[in-house]
């Protein structure tokens, strides 16, 4: 197996390992679908749904991947509490790299004192259990494997040897009228993947930030959103942090995102890539469709990206809004 071949697998499981070990925050619809990160943003709008989101992505060498989840939350209104489920798949169209995984999360509703920060003030603590399946390569032969017709020495033929682990997931949402917080801590039992009990390979710690805040008009609103992440890596030398800004405006049914990604990593920093989504609301159901285009042509900054979405909510509000949330005084 040539340099060049490996060079390329070894980018892909970089990224497939960002997928796996960790909630894939790279989601044009990021902002809208923040349960996908963080299970207590089912409390941000309090309505209980079932969605899916659909990915695929294409580089300037014509490889694509792409990715799909299947998440829904449901709101126990009288116990004040939410349980939530997400099953997630990643695969990649040229080695078969493929990967998938199931969430079960639990969501607690918390009023806090009005002497607590400023009034009106939410709590939503999560705790989520998340199963990931062993990661495949198939219809790959490597160099070594042709020639001997043993199995490869090869170290990315060890994917093949991965196992299955269960770890878990925690943070919260803290929000009022305006402002929201949320945070995640991600892997926290740091499971060992390595079928090999002389080897040690661990799935690291890694965090989201999330800041936002809405503002209503007579005509429209606005809502604005930072997004910090810190993502785990093969290699401890090696870091995988991005940052992330949304600019919404909302016209009652009708709403446009802007986006903005920025490398904070090994390979790049600065400006990655830039995006847009458009979602239209019809009563119970959301519809939704996204772009993402890079900036430059650096190797680990080449892919363009469609995403669409579909969401049915088992409750909506029954008159037109213009904010991402309501007050806790409505409901």
């Amino acid at each position: 197996m040539n340099f060049n071949k490996n060079k390329i697998l070894f980018f892909l499981f970089s990224i497939m390992s960002i997928n796996v070990f960790s909630q894939n925050a790279s989601k044009i619809f990021y902002s809208y679908l923040l349960e996908l990160n963080n299970p207590s943003f089912a409390g941000l709008t309090e309505i209980s749904h079932l969605s899916l989101v659909s990915n695929q992505t294409y580089d300037l060498n014509k490889r694509s991947y792409g990715y799909e989840n299947f998440v829904g939350s449901y709101f126990f209104e009288e116990n004040n509490f939410f349980l939530g489920s997400k099953i997630s798949s990643t695969h990649f169209s040229d080695i078969g790299l493929n990967s998938m995984s199931l969430d079960i999360s639990y969501t607690h509703k918390l009023k806090l004192n009005d002497q607590f920060f400023v009034k009106n003030i939410i709590l939503y603590p999560f705790i989520t259990a998340s199963y990931s399946f062993p990661i495949r390569l198939k219809d790959v032969l490597l160099e070594d494997e042709l020639l001997s017709g043993s199995p490869s020495l090869d170290p990315l033929y060890q994917l093949n040897n991965t196992i299955g682990y269960l770890d878990f997931n925690a943070g919260f949402l803290v929000k009022n009228d305006k402002f929201m917080l949320g945070v995640t801590i991600n892997n926290l039992r740091q499971a060992n993947t390595a079928t090999d009990e002389e080897n040690v390979a661990r799935v690291s710690r890694s965090g989201d930030f999330v800041f936002g805040y809405q503002k209503e008009f007579d005509r429209f609103g606005l809502f604005a959103m930072a997004s910090y992440f810190h993502r785990p890596a093969i290699n401890k030398e090696i870091t995988f942090s991005s940052f992330r800004l949304d600019q919404e405006i909302m016209f009652n049914s009708f709403s446009f995102n802007l986006f903005e990604e920025f490398n904070m990593n090994t390979f790049q920093s600065g400006l990655r890539n830039i995006g847009i989504s458009l979602r239209y609301k019809l009563e119970e159901f959301d519809f939704g469709i996204g772009y993402r285009s890079p900036l430059g042509t650096n190797s680990f900054n080449n892919e363009n990206s469609f995403e669409a979405f579909f969401r049915y909510n088992f409750d909506f509000l029954g008159f037109l809004s213009n904010r991402r949330w309501e007050d806790d005084s409505y409901w």
